[in-house]
């Protein structure tokens, strides 16, 4: 027995010391695995996870800033690729780089980063699947809304809005049926293009028509009643009537509000009205300067009153039960108000010039018709003049005729010839206005009811004759031309303007020579004067000096250089 009871005893401690042991070495491989995940979890702190890709590229194991620069390449590929758009009707192609789209990397490595310290363990150890992040890019709001647009107009349909047939006599009014459309799903475009697929089908959905059948008919029933009889539009005790053809000539619809909104052609109304009611407007009437002498005075601008079709046709469509409407008027504004006029400053003559010539030839025809066209021009502060600008083609259309002119160093026929004269008139009045001389041209001969060197010569499609305005008040032309002559006046304000000039002596003095071409038209040897040698040539130096309240403000020099008039003998060949 007491053998027994010793063996009895010593069984249980070696149990308990193997299950000490067992846990001993189980603690001691909990505490090595905390070590080795302490140790990973330190060393891959803030870097991607192992067996990541972003956008098809490995990046596990990087850091933020390497993963970020091995993508970028990749990136920059797929925004030059193409994306087919496929449609109903076929397909178009569109660039990442045309949408504006810019990668969003830091999304992409904040996943990559993401995975907890076990996760990555067993991607460590190879375990578990690769993860794979897409690039997602940010598209350009302003470049998908213009490609949806251009979409729409390849792939999309436009509803067939709900609409009027009217025949011409009025007398039947019917719907047309309308149908759905389609359009482009902006939301989807949208986010379908954000992973730059190398295709995608182009989104589209149901548009309804703006207007349909129900909303139509309401319309329907308006101009029905509207057409049932003439109307009258009346003022104080004219009426003008309109018959049911002239009212079914005039109806507009339009889409509005889901609505088929009924009106009448504003201008086209106007115009049924004028010859009954037309004798009751009165055009406007600009503020306008009358000269006498160096004296000006300023007329008062009036405004004028027009018939208002907007306001008729409102009250026709809006009491489609009265037979009888009122006439309504709008007031018409001028063009130059009396407040702008005076704004100008146009208050007393500054500058005139004249010159003259032999009664009753084609150029003064020319001459007259020109200064009609000119009359009453303003140039306004800080603004250019050209005298080609205000005339434009001298035609036969526009009153001017056939006269000579000098072309190529002899005399010949053109339609508005002698409009020289003029330039060089309205040369001189800008000259001693003291406004600044842009452009101007002398005539290659001397002309001797010119002043020497000071004058001008213009011609369609050049030489220019151009002056600029560089005085704080307006200037106002006023052109008369008579049988003999023609002035040219400039009303401004004078703001203390002086001018002062001198002319020099000619130099450099040459005498005609004779200038000979052939003509097969002649018989051989024979000879013909065609222009007679006229007066010699010369070079002249003018001054001009401009003063603005005893300040002088311009100091020039020009000089001009005429050529002698050659005589020309043409010497048959034929």
């Amino acid at each position: 027995m007491p053998d027994i009871l010793v063996s009895s005893v010593r069984r249980p401690r070696r149990k308990r010391r193997r299950a000490v042991i067992v846990v001993s070495v189980l603690a001691g491989l909990a505490a090595i695995t905390a070590v080795g995940v302490g140790v990973l979890a330190l060393r891959e702190s803030g870097t991607i996870a192992a067996r990541t890709t972003i956008g098809g590229v490995e990046v596990g194991g990087m850091s933020r800033g390497e993963a970020a620069a091995a993508v970028i390449p990749a990136a920059r590929r797929q925004i030059a690729r193409p994306i087919r758009l496929i449609g109903p009707r076929g397909e178009t192609r569109v660039t990442g780089k045309e949408l504006g789209a810019r990668p969003l990397l830091d999304v992409a490595l904040d996943d990559g980063v993401a995975p907890g310290t076990r996760k990555r363990l067993l991607r460590r150890l190879g375990l578990g699947d690769t993860r794979t992040i897409p690039l997602i890019y940010r598209i350009g709001p302003v470049r998908a809304a213009e490609l949806a647009n251009r979409l729409d107009d390849s792939f999309g349909e436009e509803p067939k809005t709900a609409d009027l047939e009217i025949s011409p006599d009025g007398a039947s009014v019917t719907i047309t049926t309308p149908a759905p459309g389609t359009v482009v799903d902006r939301a989807a475009l949208r986010s379908g293009l954000r992973s730059l697929p190398a295709e995608l089908g182009i989104p589209l959905v149901a548009r309804a028509p703006p207007v349909g059948t129900a909303q139509a008919e309401r319309a329907r029933a308006k101009v029905a009643r509207l057409l049932d009889g003439p109307r009258e539009v009346r003022f104080r005790d004219t009426a003008a009537t309109l018959s049911v053809a002239a009212l079914a000539g005039l109806v507009t619809t339009q889409p509005g509000s889901g609505r088929l909104l009924v009106g009448l052609d504003a201008e086209g109304l106007r115009s049924a009205l004028l010859p009954r009611l037309g004798r009751f407007e009165r055009p406007a009437a600009d503020a306008r300067f009358v000269t006498n002498g160096s004296n000006v005075r300023l007329v008062p601008a009036s405004p004028g009153r027009k018939l208002d079709g907007e306001r008729i046709g409102a009250s026709l469509v809006g009491n489609v039960a009265a037979r009888a409407h009122r006439a309504r008027f709008t007031v018409s504004e001028p063009a130059l108000t009396t407040e702008t006029a005076e704004k100008l400053r146009i208050t007393e003559l500054v500058s005139q010039f004249t010159t003259y010539y032999p009664c009753c030839a084609p150029r003064v025809t020319n001459i007259k018709r020109a200064s009609e066209l000119l009359d009453e021009t303003i140039i306004l502060p800080g603004k250019e003049f050209s005298l080609n600008g205000a005339l434009g083609k001298r035609t036969e259309k526009k009153g001017f005729v056939s006269a000579p002119q000098i072309f190529n160093g002899k005399f010949e026929d053109a339609v508005g010839g002698g409009i020289s004269q003029i330039a060089t008139t309205l040369f001189n009045a800008a000259f001693f206005s003291g406004i600044k001389l842009v452009e101007h041209q002398a005539h290659q001969f001397y002309i001797s009811r010119y002043p020497m060197g000071r004058e001008a010569t213009v011609s369609w499609g050049g030489p220019e004759l151009i002056v600029k305005n560089d005085w704080p008040a307006a200037i106002l032309m006023k052109i008369e031309a008579t049988d003999s002559g023609i002035t040219v006046r400039f009303f401004s304000t004078k703001l203390g303007r002086r001018v002062t000039t001198t002319t020099g002596e000619p130099y450099l003095l040459t005498t005609p020579g004779t200038v000979t071409v052939t003509n097969p038209a002649l018989p051989a040897g024979t000879r013909k004067v065609v222009q007679e040698a006229g007066d010699g040539g010369f070079t002249i130096d003018f001054t001009r000096k401009v003063f603005r309240d005893g300040k002088r403000i311009r100091n020039e020099l020009y000089r001009q250089r005429y050529d002698a008039e050659d005589e020309i003998v043409e010497v048959g060949t034929g």
